[in-house]
């Protein structure tokens, strides 16, 4: 058993992303999103990992404010972890923020350990350009990082790449922490049923969706679910459509028409509390999760349910293929039911276990944590409180498209077909 340890985090996330062990309150869920500018559940499974694993009697964890003293750090603290799993990508923003959490990490004193981490390229062929690109800040992370006798877990075998092409360095390939939470007996069923029973939960962004050619496959299975991480979070939670035509024509441009269309029919779903979000997937009989949310069908993978991704970029595709989920850039003319038929789990049962064994090795040898798989306190301050799905304020918003969709639905579709051969002009 390690010593008592206290864990500083040093995650951006706001009240949504960090509200893990507690409900949501979506009485102020507005302002919450707004001041956060939005909020992706995806990034709340990657918390809620993190979380649960440092749950444990001999550890206390906090989050970084921006308003502590580095030398009160350094003197309180025994480890920092910081888990963010987009670091390594050249876009201004995010590269920014790389910066600032160097100049931090710089001024440390106790081990530092980037875990989850990855890079965000558009294929495996930008790997090369991105290091180029980022050479110098990421050299002078990881040199803060050694210095401090820290670590860096990756997410892939394409970060690790991109490490390797800009120093040496000994960081270790251990995937996603969402990965394991549910511990190391996880498997999934090869086992397949007819068509007539089959039931899918779809993910991803729509506009994406319907360039893949996916969005019929919600009109093939009237009672498939897209299961969505922030696209609809307005429209479900707190904007309200008036009987001003141009709100619905908002909708429709920013959502699709098939975004507008499955809000009539009641088959947008959005979870911010992570146990309703995997009940959810655990207690509708969901046979297929399908798109291009990685974390949208990790939840899935951990719910047990069959999944496949469709990779939009090196991100994306390094994780699915380090989980052996199914992964394609397209669905490459098959329906969602053939995919479904021809996605193989035997490699991911097969190796999970190592994986899992991999990554609790990586915790337990910087002392971190220990054996994450044992989840008892942090089940019992979960059960402490009380989870129900969401109220869905847009109800109101459902039941006025469909007065509106009645009888107009040819109207909108057109508007948005004719968005869509705009968008393809203006390539």
């Amino acid at each position: 058993m390690m010593k008592n340890k206290n864990i500083l985090l040093l995650y951006d996330g706001q009240e949504l992303d960090r509200q893990v062990l507690k409900p949501v309150n979506y009485l102020t869920f507005e302002e919450c999103w707004k001041k956060q500018n939005g909020g992706n559940v995806g990034n709340k499974l990657f918390t809620s990992a993190i979380e649960q694993y440092l749950t444990k009697d001999d550890i206390t964890y906090s989050y970084y404010t921006g308003n502590e003293k580095m030398g009160e750090i350094n003197e309180r603290y025994d480890i920092a972890i910081l888990p963010l799993a987009n670091i390594f990508n050249a876009h201004p923003t995010v590269r920014q923020l790389l910066e600032s959490y160097i100049e931090i990490i710089e001024q440390l004193k106790i081990p530092t350990y980037i875990i989850g981490c990855g890079l965000q390229c558009d294929s495996y062929d930008d790997i090369g350009s991105l290091a180029d690109i980022l050479r110098e800040p990421v050299k002078r992370l990881l040199h803060a990082i050694y210095q401090a006798g820290g670590e860096l877990a990756v997410r892939g075998y394409a970060t690790k790449e991109f490490l390797d092409k800009i120093m040496q360095n000994s960081a270790e390939v251990t995937g996603c922490p969402s990965l394991y939470q549910k511990g190391s007996g996880l498997q999934i069923t090869n086992r397949k049923i007819e068509e007539k029973y089959f039931k899918p939960v779809i993910n991803g962004n729509l506009k994406y969706l319907r360039k893949i050619n996916m969005l019929s496959g919600f009109e093939r299975y009237k009672n498939s679910i897209y299961l969505d991480q922030d696209e609809f979070a307005q429209w479900l939670y707190f904007k309200k459509l008036n009987l001003k035509d141009r709100n619905v024509w908002e909708l429709v441009r920013k959502k699709t028409y098939f975004g507008a269309y499955l809000l009539t029919e009641d088959r947008i779903k959005l979870i911010y509390d992570i146990p309703c979000w995997l009940n959810y997937l655990e207690t509708q009989g969901f046979h297929f999760s399908c798109g291009s949310r990685i974390h949208g069908n990790i939840a899935a993978m951990l719910a047990g349910i069959p999944s496949m991704v469709l990779y939009r970029d090196a991100r994306t595709r390094e994780l699915a293929e380090f989980i052996e989920l199914p992964c394609y850039p397209s669905m490459d003319g098959n329906s969602i039911y053939e995919s479904y038929l021809k996605a193989d789990y035997s490699s991911f049962n097969k190796n999970f276990v190592k994986k899992f064994k991999n990554f609790e090795k990586f915790l337990i040898s910087h002392e971190i944590t220990h054996d994450i798989e044992d989840r008892t306190l942090f089940d019992i301050k979960i059960a402490q409180q009380k989870w129900d799905m969401p109220e869905i304020v847009g109800e109101k918003n459902i039941e006025y498209l469909k007065k509106k969709f009645c009888g107009n639905e040819r109207r909108y579709r057109n508007y948005d077909i004719l968005l869509e051969k705009l968008r393809k002009r203006n390539q």
